[in-house]
């Protein structure tokens, strides 16, 4: 490698804490050592490779023309994966930057009382198959975009849980839902949608549950100042690459709508540091 373009990355590197320097070798970090070598359980390489390099970073030009008012077209999640490598690169890099999280909010949440999960927007079925993997007595089903989830069924394969994880496809907005749920999860998707919008799926939400049922939303959100969390903003700013409907919520603004819908016991959380908020929910019992 040439020695300036080399040094000038390194440098780079270096002031990111990607790696480290004793004044005569350069080494790995550990944040790099846990989060970017391919054999760490905790890689999310290919979230950036696969679906942040190869797909947002494409599409952030079209987020100039949205800012100013222009007539944007394919600003939506589903024009996003319209080629089948996309598609595939995109779920693929959406399931590395999940399973973590996914396994942290299956340790997070008591979910032994319930039966069957309904993963709406479920995308790689990440966190279905954390669920699944913790709790034996839970089936769940993964609804999703049917370019979404021809891939989420063979990463259920490779996990081997397609007994118990199923796939249905559909516009979770208007399409009928596989019936039998006890327990919703929104994850990483009400924040791509209007207030209408919002509101009208935490309604089909309430519908839907049988009484005792519960919701669970994870998402990035702000506090109620709007002033952070940084990284938090940081990502909404970037969903602007593949939903032009993105609305940065408070967390007051979604427990609010929760209590609008006719969910009790609303509690809302910090979840992944400086990122993300679980919201949890309870459809009354029959009175």
């Amino acid at each position: 490698a040439p020695v300036g373009p080399l040094r000038a990355l390194l440098s780079t590197c270096l002031t990111l804490d990607l790696i480290s320097w004793d004044g005569e070798r350069y080494g790995i970090s550990a944040a790099s050592q846990r989060f970017l070598v391919r054999s760490s359980r905790s890689y999310v390489g290919d979230y950036y490779l696969r679906q942040i390099d190869s797909v947002l970073y494409d599409r952030m030009r079209l987020v100039r023309g949205l800012l100013r008012g222009e007539p944007v077209e394919g600003l939506a999640y589903a024009d996003a994966l319209d080629a089948r490598e996309a598609s595939e690169d995109f779920i693929r890099g959406q399931h590395a930057g999940s399973l973590a999280p996914a396994a942290l909010l299956a340790r997070s949440l008591d979910l032994s009382g319930s039966t069957c999960l309904l993963d709406l927007g479920g995308g790689s079925g990440a966190f279905a198959i954390e669920a699944a993997r913790r709790y034996p007595g839970l089936s769940a089903v993964v609804y999703d975009l049917p370019q979404v989830t021809r891939v989420t069924e063979r990463i259920i394969e490779e996990a081997r849980l397609e007994r118990r994880i199923a796939c249905a496809s559909g516009d979770l907005r208007e399409d009928a839902w596989p019936g039998g749920a006890d327990l919703i999860l929104l994850s990483y998707i009400v924040s791509c949608y209007t207030p209408a919008t919002l509101h009208a799926l935490l309604a089909r939400c309430f519908a839907y549950l049988p009484h005792g049922g519960r919701l669970v939303i994870h998402d990035f959100a702000l506090e109620t100042g709007r002033n952070g969390p940084r990284n938090a903003a940081l990502f909404l700013f970037g969903q602007l690459t593949v939903s032009a409907q993105t609305t940065p919520y408070t967390t007051d603004e979604l427990s609010a709508a929760m209590r609008a819908a006719g969910f009790e016991e609303v509690e809302c959380q910090p979840f992944l540091p400086d990122l993300t908020f679980l919201l949890t929910a309870r459809k009354p019992m029959a009175p």
